[in-house]
C-alpha cells in the first residue's frame, strides 16, 4: 500500500520565512553598521597619517636649522631655534605657527589659514637650565581653524631635543 505525502509538511510556513528574513535583516545591519565604522576608522586613520607627516616635516625642518658652534667656539642659533617658553602650543604665536592644507602644502599667512585643514604649531624651550646647549623641539597639529583648542586635542604631537655640537 502505497502512502500519499501529506502535503502540509511540503516547503516552509510563512512564519518560518518571516523568522528567517528577521535573522538575515538583522545579520545584514550589523553588517552595514561595521562597514560605516570601518569607514569612519580607515578615515579617521588618514587624517591622523596626514597629521603626523605635516609634523615630522616640520621637525625635520627645524631640526636641519643651525645650532652649532662656529670655528672661534662662539654658538650659532638659527633665529627660528630661539628659545621661547611660551604657550605656542596653546595659541597661535606669531612665528610658531603655520596652516597646512589637504596636500600637505603651507597655506600662505596672508589667507589666514584658508584652505587649512590643519594648524601646526611648533614650540622650543631649553632642555634645562643647566644644559643651555639642549633644546627640545615640540610640534603639534589641530585640525582647522584650531582657534581654542586644548593640546588635548590635537591630532598628532611630536618632540626631540636637539644638542649643541660642533
Amino acid at each position: 500500500m502505497r502512502r500519499i505525502p501529506d502535503s502540509s509538511h511540503d516547503g516552509f510556513t510563512l512564519v518560518e520565512t518571516v523568522v528567517a528574513t528577521g535573522i538575515l535583516v538583522t545579520a545584514l545591519a550589523g553588517l552595514a553598521q561595521l562597514l560605516a565604522l570601518s569607514v569612519r576608522s580607515t578615515r579617521e586613520a588618514g587624517s591622523q597619517s596626514a597629521a603626523l607627516i605635516a609634523a615630522q616635516d616640520k621637525v625635520e625642518a627645524l631640526r636641519a636649522l643651525a645650532f652649532t658652534y662656529d670655528a672661534a667656539g662662539s654658538a650659532i642659533t638659527a633665529p627660528e631655534l630661539a628659545v621661547r617658553n611660551s604657550l605656542s602650543l596653546e595659541d597661535d604665536t606669531f612665528g610658531a605657527v603655520d596652516y597646512v592644507a589637504a596636500n600637505g602644502a603651507v597655506v600662505d599667512e596672508e589667507d589666514e589659514g584658508q584652505g587649512a585643514v590643519f594648524t601646526r604649531r611648533w614650540r622650543i624651550t631649553s632642555l634645562d637650565a643647566f644644559v643651555p646647549e639642549a633644546i627640545v623641539i615640540e610640534v603639534c597639529m589641530f585640525h582647522s581653524p584650531a582657534e581654542g583648542l586644548p593640546l588635548a586635542a590635537s591630532e598628532a604631537c611630536l618632540a626631540t631635543v636637539r644638542a649643541r655640537q660642533p
